[in-house]
């Protein structure tokens, strides 16, 4: 073999070894398919019933209760272009009474494609959650048990084991909601434009309970009077000795109100 040839495999050896080292660095950005995406991962103390809110145009949202006083946040950006996913930053403000986590764009960027964020959240469990507010997404909370007040425009709500007063809204998309325990809850309220509404009690619940429909059906597993317009459906009535207000009023969706657990 020439020593020219074997100059040349040494020279390719070492162009594919270096290759090869780049692939396999660790990095904080990755491609998915024709995306670029970015990971970030911040925890931030917070008092044990202190308040949290996020704000998010494009991407889900999980929230879990746990037992820290401290919130973990752990996020996934992604887009079509390494442009895109730069202009989109997360910010996080505050600490010990209250966390403030949002997704910003450049002004006037929120129309052309921008990057999605997909926020998983850990929570102190008797958190307020403040305000969760969504553009494009779904948003799914488990074993909260503080006040929980959220809104969704294109994206279905999930919430279980929840404890602790309620305002859920979403436009389009559904809502399955399970409360494990009415004992400290002054009331529920959820709204709905083009989606259904599934809301979960414990058994032998005391409730005060109100559901409208403009066009839709509404199902209860429980003894409640049930009334039927020119327009909609009203139901209404007191479960057990009263207590909970209940509100739930819904457009264009179904609305059934049953036992937690069943059909979730």
């Amino acid at each position: 073999m020439s020593g020219d040839l074997v100059s040349q495999l040494r020279a390719r050896g070492a162009v594919f070894a270096a290759l090869v080292a780049m692939i396999l660095a660790p990095s904080a950005y990755a491609v998915s398919g024709n995306n670029v995406t970015e990971e970030f991962h911040k925890t931030v103390p917070l008092n044990a019933n202190g308040r949290v809110s996020l704000e998010n145009v494009n991407g889900n949202v999980e929230i879990t209760g746990w037992e820290r006083n401290e919130v973990q946040i752990d996020a996934v950006k992604s887009a079509r272009d390494q442009q895109r996913l730069d202009e989109a930053k997360i910010e996080v403000e505050g600490s010990g009474n209250a966390v403030s986590i949002r997704t910003r764009y450049p002004e006037g960027r929120t129309n052309d494609n921008p990057a999605s964020v997909h926020y998983t959240l850990h929570v102190p469990a008797g958190a307020q959650l403040d305000k969760i507010a969504l553009v494009n997404g779904s948003l799914e909370v488990s074993q909260v048990h503080g006040e929980v007040d959220a809104n969704l425009v294109n994206g279905k709500l999930k919430a279980h084991d929840l404890a602790g007063r309620a305002k859920l809204s979403t436009v389009n998309g559904g809502s399955d909601v399970e409360y494990r325990s009415l004992a400290n809850v002054s009331e529920i309220e959820i709204s709905a434009v083009n989606g259904s509404i599934n809301l979960g009690l414990p058994a032998s619940p005391n409730a005060q309970v109100s559901a409208s429909t403009v066009s839709g059906s509404i199902k209860s597993d429980f003894p409640i009077q049930m009334e039927s317009g020119f327009v909609g459906q009203r139901l209404s009535g007191t479960l057990g000795s009263g207590g909970t207000r209940i509100d739930l009023s819904n457009v264009n969706g179904s609305t059934h109100i049953r036992p937690a657990g069943a059909g979730m």
